[in-house]
Protein backbone atom coordinates (compact mmCIF):
# COMPACT_ATOMS: atom_id res chain seq x y z
CA UNK A 1 0.00 0.00 0.00
CA UNK A 2 1.19 3.56 -0.93
CA UNK A 3 2.25 5.29 2.36
CA UNK A 4 4.47 8.19 1.09
CA UNK A 5 6.68 9.63 -1.62
CA UNK A 6 8.70 12.83 -2.23
CA UNK A 7 10.00 14.10 -5.09
CA UNK A 8 12.54 16.86 -5.73
CA UNK A 9 12.45 18.49 -9.17
CA UNK A 10 14.44 21.02 -10.53
CA UNK A 11 13.06 23.07 -13.76
CA UNK A 12 15.46 25.03 -15.34
CA UNK A 13 13.94 29.08 -15.47
CA UNK A 14 15.84 30.98 -18.35
CA UNK A 15 14.97 34.31 -17.14
CA UNK A 16 15.76 33.54 -13.69
CA UNK A 17 17.11 31.51 -10.76
CA UNK A 18 16.91 27.83 -10.29
CA UNK A 19 13.77 26.91 -9.15
CA UNK A 20 12.77 23.74 -7.15
CA UNK A 21 9.34 21.67 -7.37
CA UNK A 22 8.77 19.47 -4.36
CA UNK A 23 6.29 17.43 -3.48
CA UNK A 24 5.39 15.44 -0.82
CA UNK A 25 2.92 12.83 -0.20
CA UNK A 26 2.21 10.92 2.94
CA UNK A 27 -1.58 10.92 4.37
CA UNK A 28 -2.09 13.87 2.05
CA UNK A 29 -0.40 15.82 -1.05
CA UNK A 30 1.91 19.03 -0.30
CA UNK A 31 3.71 20.81 -3.72
CA UNK A 32 5.77 23.60 -3.08
CA UNK A 33 6.83 26.32 -5.37
CA UNK A 34 4.24 25.26 -8.25
CA UNK A 35 5.60 27.94 -11.36
CA UNK A 36 3.37 27.04 -14.26
CA UNK A 37 0.97 24.95 -16.03
CA UNK A 38 3.92 22.83 -17.14
CA UNK A 39 4.15 21.65 -12.83
CA UNK A 40 1.01 20.03 -13.91
CA UNK A 41 2.46 16.60 -14.16
CA UNK A 42 2.83 16.25 -10.42
CA UNK A 43 -0.82 15.88 -10.45
CA UNK A 44 -0.70 12.77 -11.86
CA UNK A 45 1.13 11.27 -9.20
CA UNK A 46 -1.00 12.37 -6.19
CA UNK A 47 -1.87 8.94 -4.73
CA UNK A 48 -5.73 7.83 -4.46
CA UNK A 49 -5.18 7.77 -1.03
CA UNK A 50 -4.96 12.03 -0.98
CA UNK A 51 -7.92 13.27 -1.05
CA UNK A 52 -6.19 17.09 0.34
CA UNK A 53 -4.17 19.09 -1.71
CA UNK A 54 -1.44 21.24 0.20
CA UNK A 55 0.35 23.92 -2.70
CA UNK A 56 2.63 26.06 -1.05
CA UNK A 57 4.53 29.61 -2.65
CA UNK A 58 2.85 29.39 -5.63
CA UNK A 59 4.59 31.36 -7.99
CA UNK A 60 1.45 31.96 -10.37
CA UNK A 61 -0.40 35.09 -10.57
CA UNK A 62 -3.53 33.31 -12.19
CA UNK A 63 -3.93 29.72 -11.31
CA UNK A 64 -6.54 28.90 -13.77
CA UNK A 65 -9.24 27.15 -14.09
CA UNK A 66 -7.82 24.36 -16.50
CA UNK A 67 -4.70 23.88 -14.08
CA UNK A 68 -7.47 22.77 -11.48
CA UNK A 69 -9.53 20.89 -13.92
CA UNK A 70 -6.13 18.84 -14.11
CA UNK A 71 -7.08 17.65 -10.30
CA UNK A 72 -7.13 13.98 -10.16
CA UNK A 73 -11.39 13.74 -9.45
CA UNK A 74 -10.42 11.99 -5.45
CA UNK A 75 -9.27 15.75 -4.86
CA UNK A 76 -11.95 17.19 -3.02
CA UNK A 77 -9.51 20.15 -1.04
CA UNK A 78 -7.22 22.64 -1.99
CA UNK A 79 -5.32 24.57 0.34
CA UNK A 80 -2.87 27.15 -0.84
CA UNK A 81 -0.90 29.04 1.69
CA UNK A 82 1.90 31.59 1.53
CA UNK A 83 2.06 32.59 -1.65
CA UNK A 84 2.16 36.18 -1.95
CA UNK A 85 2.14 36.36 -5.98
CA UNK A 86 -1.26 35.02 -6.29
CA UNK A 87 -3.52 37.62 -7.61
CA UNK A 88 -6.74 35.72 -8.84
CA UNK A 89 -7.99 31.97 -9.37
CA UNK A 90 -10.48 30.45 -11.30
CA UNK A 91 -11.99 27.62 -9.73
CA UNK A 92 -13.74 24.72 -11.18
CA UNK A 93 -17.18 23.17 -10.65
CA UNK A 94 -16.03 19.87 -8.94
CA UNK A 95 -14.05 21.22 -6.53
CA UNK A 96 -15.85 21.04 -2.98
CA UNK A 97 -13.12 22.58 -0.06
CA UNK A 98 -10.87 25.52 -1.00
CA UNK A 99 -8.76 27.15 1.64
CA UNK A 100 -6.42 30.42 0.14
CA UNK A 101 -4.40 31.64 3.03
CA UNK A 102 -1.74 34.35 3.31
CA UNK A 103 -1.85 35.57 -0.45
CA UNK A 104 -2.28 38.69 -2.71
CA UNK A 105 -5.91 37.23 -4.03
CA UNK A 106 -7.78 40.09 -5.12
CA UNK A 107 -9.96 38.47 -7.68
CA UNK A 108 -12.04 35.12 -7.56
CA UNK A 109 -14.10 33.30 -10.57
CA UNK A 110 -16.47 30.28 -9.84
CA UNK A 111 -17.68 28.22 -12.49
CA UNK A 112 -21.16 27.58 -12.69
CA UNK A 113 -22.82 24.87 -10.80
CA UNK A 114 -20.14 24.61 -8.70
CA UNK A 115 -19.62 22.04 -5.62
CA UNK A 116 -18.00 24.07 -3.09
CA UNK A 117 -18.90 23.43 0.30
CA UNK A 118 -16.34 25.01 2.24
CA UNK A 119 -14.59 28.58 0.93
CA UNK A 120 -12.26 30.37 3.07
CA UNK A 121 -9.63 33.08 2.60
CA UNK A 122 -7.45 34.51 5.16
CA UNK A 123 -5.19 36.91 4.42
CA UNK A 124 -5.71 38.56 0.88
CA UNK A 125 -6.59 41.74 -1.02
CA UNK A 126 -10.09 41.17 -1.52
CA UNK A 127 -12.14 44.16 -1.06
CA UNK A 128 -16.16 43.00 -1.68
CA UNK A 129 -17.56 39.96 -1.74
CA UNK A 130 -17.22 37.92 -5.71
CA UNK A 131 -20.54 38.36 -7.62
CA UNK A 132 -19.11 35.01 -8.87
CA UNK A 133 -20.22 33.77 -5.36
CA UNK A 134 -23.87 32.86 -6.30
CA UNK A 135 -22.49 30.24 -8.50
CA UNK A 136 -21.75 28.66 -5.25
CA UNK A 137 -24.73 28.04 -4.35
CA UNK A 138 -24.09 24.69 -2.45
CA UNK A 139 -21.93 26.64 0.15
CA UNK A 140 -21.96 25.22 3.36
CA UNK A 141 -19.07 27.58 5.31
CA UNK A 142 -17.75 30.65 3.92
CA UNK A 143 -14.99 32.63 5.81
CA UNK A 144 -13.58 35.81 4.52
CA UNK A 145 -10.70 36.56 7.01
CA UNK A 146 -8.32 39.26 7.20
CA UNK A 147 -8.73 40.48 3.67
CA UNK A 148 -10.18 44.24 2.81
CA UNK A 149 -13.66 43.89 2.75
CA UNK A 150 -15.35 47.27 3.16
CA UNK A 151 -18.93 46.68 3.15
CA UNK A 152 -21.62 43.86 3.14
CA UNK A 153 -25.00 43.21 1.61
CA UNK A 154 -26.12 40.46 2.57
CA UNK A 155 -28.40 40.11 -0.40
CA UNK A 156 -25.20 38.80 -2.26
CA UNK A 157 -26.47 35.62 -0.27
CA UNK A 158 -29.92 35.14 -1.10
CA UNK A 159 -30.33 31.65 -2.95
CA UNK A 160 -27.49 30.33 -0.54
CA UNK A 161 -30.16 27.64 1.12
CA UNK A 162 -27.37 25.47 2.20
CA UNK A 163 -24.77 28.35 4.24
CA UNK A 164 -24.60 28.09 7.39
CA UNK A 165 -22.23 30.03 8.80
CA UNK A 166 -20.60 33.53 7.22
CA UNK A 167 -17.43 34.51 9.08
CA UNK A 168 -15.83 38.08 8.21
CA UNK A 169 -13.68 38.94 10.92
CA UNK A 170 -11.44 40.95 10.93
CA UNK A 171 -12.14 43.36 7.74
CA UNK A 172 -12.92 46.49 7.14
CA UNK A 173 -16.01 46.68 7.40
CA UNK A 174 -18.00 50.50 7.81
CA UNK A 175 -21.78 48.66 6.87
CA UNK A 176 -23.81 46.01 6.60
CA UNK A 177 -27.46 45.80 4.54
CA UNK A 178 -29.87 43.91 3.18
CA UNK A 179 -31.11 45.07 -0.42
CA UNK A 180 -32.87 41.91 -1.37
CA UNK A 181 -36.59 42.32 -1.97
CA UNK A 182 -37.43 38.48 -2.17
CA UNK A 183 -38.41 36.25 0.71
CA UNK A 184 -34.50 34.70 0.22
CA UNK A 185 -33.79 31.00 0.74
CA UNK A 186 -30.93 32.13 2.48
CA UNK A 187 -33.14 33.32 5.39
CA UNK A 188 -33.82 29.76 6.60
CA UNK A 189 -30.39 28.31 6.41
CA UNK A 190 -28.07 30.90 8.20
CA UNK A 191 -27.47 30.07 11.94
CA UNK A 192 -23.83 31.50 12.75
CA UNK A 193 -22.94 35.39 11.69
CA UNK A 194 -19.93 36.61 12.47
CA UNK A 195 -18.65 40.17 12.20
CA UNK A 196 -15.99 40.84 14.65
CA UNK A 197 -12.73 42.89 14.33
CA UNK A 198 -14.11 44.98 11.46
CA UNK A 199 -14.99 49.00 11.36
CA UNK A 200 -19.20 49.03 11.81
CA UNK A 201 -19.97 51.95 13.97
CA UNK A 202 -23.83 51.76 13.98
CA UNK A 203 -25.87 48.25 13.17
CA UNK A 204 -29.56 47.77 12.73
CA UNK A 205 -30.60 45.25 14.75
CA UNK A 206 -33.69 44.37 12.01
CA UNK A 207 -31.47 43.14 10.20
CA UNK A 208 -31.25 39.91 11.57
CA UNK A 209 -35.27 39.51 12.01
CA UNK A 210 -35.34 37.28 8.75
CA UNK A 211 -32.87 35.04 9.60
CA UNK A 212 -34.90 32.41 11.09
CA UNK A 213 -32.31 29.93 12.13
CA UNK A 214 -29.74 32.41 13.08
CA UNK A 215 -28.41 31.08 16.63
CA UNK A 216 -24.98 33.37 17.38
CA UNK A 217 -24.32 37.18 16.24
CA UNK A 218 -21.26 38.23 16.98
CA UNK A 219 -20.06 41.83 16.88
CA UNK A 220 -16.87 41.74 19.18
CA UNK A 221 -14.71 44.35 18.97
CA UNK A 222 -15.63 47.06 16.29
CA UNK A 223 -16.22 50.63 17.35
CA UNK A 224 -20.34 50.49 17.87
CA UNK A 225 -21.75 53.35 19.17
CA UNK A 226 -25.27 52.98 18.62
CA UNK A 227 -27.79 49.65 18.14
CA UNK A 228 -30.42 51.34 16.35
CA UNK A 229 -34.14 49.08 15.51
CA UNK A 230 -35.67 45.79 17.57
CA UNK A 231 -34.41 42.61 17.55
CA UNK A 232 -37.27 40.56 17.61
CA UNK A 233 -35.81 36.45 17.21
CA UNK A 234 -37.06 33.30 18.19
CA UNK A 235 -34.08 31.24 18.38
CA UNK A 236 -31.02 33.61 18.85
CA UNK A 237 -28.92 32.22 21.80
CA UNK A 238 -25.62 34.14 21.66
CA UNK A 239 -24.99 37.80 21.25
CA UNK A 240 -21.32 39.22 21.29
CA UNK A 241 -20.68 42.86 21.55
CA UNK A 242 -17.97 43.02 23.99
CA UNK A 243 -15.14 45.92 22.80
CA UNK A 244 -17.40 48.43 21.43
CA UNK A 245 -17.85 52.24 22.02
CA UNK A 246 -21.27 51.38 23.51
CA UNK A 247 -22.16 54.03 26.16
CA UNK A 248 -26.02 53.09 26.97
CA UNK A 249 -28.00 50.60 25.29
CA UNK A 250 -31.98 50.46 24.80
CA UNK A 251 -33.44 46.61 24.58
CA UNK A 252 -36.66 47.74 25.13
CA UNK A 253 -39.09 45.92 22.58
CA UNK A 254 -36.82 43.56 21.41
CA UNK A 255 -37.84 40.03 21.98
CA UNK A 256 -35.29 37.25 22.17
CA UNK A 257 -37.00 34.32 24.49
CA UNK A 258 -33.74 31.89 23.28
CA UNK A 259 -31.52 34.28 24.45
CA UNK A 260 -28.70 32.28 26.55
CA UNK A 261 -25.07 33.84 26.62
CA UNK A 262 -24.75 37.70 26.29
CA UNK A 263 -21.77 39.92 26.57
CA UNK A 264 -21.08 44.02 26.34
CA UNK A 265 -17.41 43.52 27.87
CA UNK A 266 -15.31 46.20 27.41
CA UNK A 267 -17.75 48.99 26.07
CA UNK A 268 -18.47 51.91 27.72
CA UNK A 269 -21.36 51.04 29.45
CA UNK A 270 -22.22 52.80 33.29
CA UNK A 271 -25.60 50.60 33.92
CA UNK A 272 -27.28 47.39 32.56
CA UNK A 273 -29.01 48.26 29.62
CA UNK A 274 -32.69 49.09 29.64
CA UNK A 275 -35.33 45.90 29.66
CA UNK A 276 -32.07 43.46 29.86
CA UNK A 277 -34.00 41.83 32.88
CA UNK A 278 -37.00 41.12 30.20
CA UNK A 279 -34.43 38.63 28.73
CA UNK A 280 -35.40 35.73 31.32
CA UNK A 281 -34.19 32.86 28.95
CA UNK A 282 -30.55 34.39 29.72
CA UNK A 283 -28.23 32.46 31.57
CA UNK A 284 -24.74 34.05 31.12
CA UNK A 285 -24.18 37.91 31.34
CA UNK A 286 -20.57 39.51 31.04
CA UNK A 287 -20.49 43.11 31.78
CA UNK A 288 -16.42 43.02 32.46
CA UNK A 289 -14.67 46.35 31.58
CA UNK A 290 -16.90 48.99 31.38
CA UNK A 291 -17.48 51.56 33.83
CA UNK A 292 -20.13 50.65 36.53
CA UNK A 293 -19.67 52.49 39.66
CA UNK A 294 -22.70 50.16 41.79
CA UNK A 295 -24.63 47.08 41.19
CA UNK A 296 -27.55 45.64 43.11
CA UNK A 297 -28.81 42.04 42.82
CA UNK A 298 -32.35 43.02 42.68
CA UNK A 299 -31.37 44.83 39.03
CA UNK A 300 -31.49 41.65 37.47
CA UNK A 301 -33.55 39.29 39.86
CA UNK A 302 -36.29 38.67 37.44
CA UNK A 303 -33.97 36.83 35.14
CA UNK A 304 -34.80 33.43 36.29
CA UNK A 305 -32.26 31.06 34.16
CA UNK A 306 -29.35 33.77 35.19
CA UNK A 307 -26.18 31.42 36.21
CA UNK A 308 -23.32 33.45 36.19
CA UNK A 309 -22.37 37.45 35.89
CA UNK A 310 -19.05 38.57 35.64
CA UNK A 311 -18.54 42.31 36.61
CA UNK A 312 -15.02 42.52 36.55
CA UNK A 313 -12.71 45.51 35.85
CA UNK A 314 -14.82 47.88 36.35
CA UNK A 315 -15.32 50.72 39.10
CA UNK A 316 -17.17 49.28 41.46
CA UNK A 317 -17.22 51.12 44.73
CA UNK A 318 -21.10 49.58 46.38
CA UNK A 319 -22.45 46.52 45.65
CA UNK A 320 -25.67 44.84 46.85
CA UNK A 321 -26.62 40.90 47.22
CA UNK A 322 -28.50 40.79 50.20
CA UNK A 323 -32.09 40.49 49.00
CA UNK A 324 -34.96 38.19 48.99
CA UNK A 325 -34.75 39.61 45.06
CA UNK A 326 -32.13 37.02 43.64
CA UNK A 327 -31.98 35.54 40.58
CA UNK A 328 -32.68 31.86 41.77
CA UNK A 329 -30.21 30.04 39.79
CA UNK A 330 -27.01 32.30 40.08
CA UNK A 331 -24.29 30.36 40.90
CA UNK A 332 -21.39 32.19 40.08
CA UNK A 333 -20.65 35.77 40.59
CA UNK A 334 -16.82 37.61 39.17
CA UNK A 335 -16.32 41.26 40.67
CA UNK A 336 -12.62 40.90 40.97
CA UNK A 337 -10.12 44.02 40.52
CA UNK A 338 -12.98 46.66 41.48
CA UNK A 339 -12.52 49.38 43.84
CA UNK A 340 -14.72 47.44 46.74
CA UNK A 341 -13.45 48.39 50.24
CA UNK A 342 -16.41 46.34 52.24
CA UNK A 343 -18.35 43.20 51.15
CA UNK A 344 -21.41 42.11 53.07
CA UNK A 345 -22.52 38.10 52.47
CA UNK A 346 -24.73 37.78 55.41
CA UNK A 347 -27.80 36.99 53.33
CA UNK A 348 -27.70 34.91 50.26
CA UNK A 349 -30.90 33.39 49.29
CA UNK A 350 -29.82 30.51 46.60
CA UNK A 351 -28.77 26.88 47.54
CA UNK A 352 -24.81 27.53 46.25
CA UNK A 353 -22.97 31.13 44.77
CA UNK A 354 -19.39 31.52 44.18
CA UNK A 355 -17.65 34.82 44.52
CA UNK A 356 -14.72 35.88 43.32
CA UNK A 357 -13.70 39.35 44.69
CA UNK A 358 -10.29 39.36 44.52
CA UNK A 359 -7.63 42.28 44.01
CA UNK A 360 -10.17 44.79 45.44
CA UNK A 361 -9.90 47.57 48.69
CA UNK A 362 -11.81 45.60 50.95
CA UNK A 363 -10.45 46.09 54.74
CA UNK A 364 -13.63 45.08 56.43
CA UNK A 365 -15.50 41.75 55.75
CA UNK A 366 -16.90 40.02 58.89
CA UNK A 367 -16.40 35.81 57.90
CA UNK A 368 -18.91 34.94 60.83
CA UNK A 369 -21.94 36.33 59.64
CA UNK A 370 -21.61 35.41 56.10
CA UNK A 371 -24.40 32.92 54.82
CA UNK A 372 -23.25 29.13 54.66
CA UNK A 373 -25.06 29.81 51.13
CA UNK A 374 -21.76 30.87 49.67
CA UNK A 375 -19.75 27.59 48.84
CA UNK A 376 -16.80 29.34 47.56
CA UNK A 377 -15.19 32.94 48.34
CA UNK A 378 -12.08 33.59 46.88
CA UNK A 379 -10.24 37.31 47.65
CA UNK A 380 -6.84 37.49 47.48
CA UNK A 381 -4.94 40.94 46.65
CA UNK A 382 -6.96 42.65 49.48
CA UNK A 383 -5.94 43.87 52.90
CA UNK A 384 -8.06 41.26 54.28
CA UNK A 385 -8.26 37.80 53.03
CA UNK A 386 -10.49 35.29 54.10
CA UNK A 387 -10.97 33.02 51.28
CA UNK A 388 -12.76 29.28 51.35
CA UNK A 389 -13.62 26.51 49.08
CA UNK A 390 -15.56 24.27 51.59
CA UNK A 391 -18.01 24.59 54.29
CA UNK A 392 -15.12 23.51 56.93
CA UNK A 393 -12.96 26.55 55.72
CA UNK A 394 -15.57 29.25 56.06
CA UNK A 395 -16.50 27.73 59.69
CA UNK A 396 -12.55 27.37 60.65
CA UNK A 397 -10.79 29.27 58.81
CA UNK A 398 -8.52 32.15 59.40
CA UNK A 399 -8.42 35.68 57.77
CA UNK A 400 -5.26 37.07 57.03
CA UNK A 401 -4.47 40.72 56.69
CA UNK A 402 -1.84 42.85 54.91
CA UNK A 403 -1.91 45.85 54.59
CA UNK A 404 1.25 46.42 52.41
CA UNK A 405 -1.17 43.99 49.77
CA UNK A 406 -2.27 47.29 48.24
CA UNK A 407 1.03 48.12 45.85
CA UNK A 408 0.37 44.45 44.34
CA UNK A 409 -3.20 44.86 44.07
CA UNK A 410 -2.78 48.19 41.88
CA UNK A 411 -0.32 46.31 39.84
CA UNK A 412 -3.36 43.77 39.08
CA UNK A 413 -5.32 46.41 38.55
CA UNK A 414 -2.95 48.10 35.70
CA UNK A 415 -3.52 44.82 34.40
CA UNK A 416 -7.22 45.74 33.75
CA UNK A 417 -6.41 47.93 30.68
CA UNK A 418 -4.11 45.75 28.85
CA UNK A 419 -6.29 43.18 29.15
CA UNK A 420 -9.31 45.27 27.91
CA UNK A 421 -7.58 45.27 24.52
CA UNK A 422 -7.28 41.59 24.00
CA UNK A 423 -10.73 40.73 25.24
CA UNK A 424 -12.26 38.35 23.39
CA UNK A 425 -15.55 36.68 24.49
CA UNK A 426 -15.43 32.90 24.21
CA UNK A 427 -18.94 31.82 22.56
Amino acid sequence: MFRGIVWFLIVANVTSSLAELEMICYANCHIYNFESKEDIFAFQHIPDTAHVLNMENVQMKHVDRWTLEQLPPFVHTLKIVGSIKLKRISVPNALRNLYIMNTNLRRINIASNSSLNNLVFSGCGVTKVPLDIQNALQLYWLRLHECKLSEIDLAVFCDHSYLKLLDCENNNIRYIVNTSKRNCSFYNALTELILSTNMLTTVDMELFNVFVSLRQVDLQRNRITTLSGRLVHRSLEILAMNKNKLGHVDLCGWDVPSMKKVSFASNNLTTLPECITNWTSVSKLDFSFNEFTNFSIESVAGMNNLVSIELECNKLTEIMLNSVHFPPKLSSLRINRNYLTSLDLSFIPVRSLDVLVAYNLISSFDKNNSSPNVTSLRMSGNQIDCSWETRLEQLYGECTRNDSIILLRNKRMKTCDGQRSRLYFVL
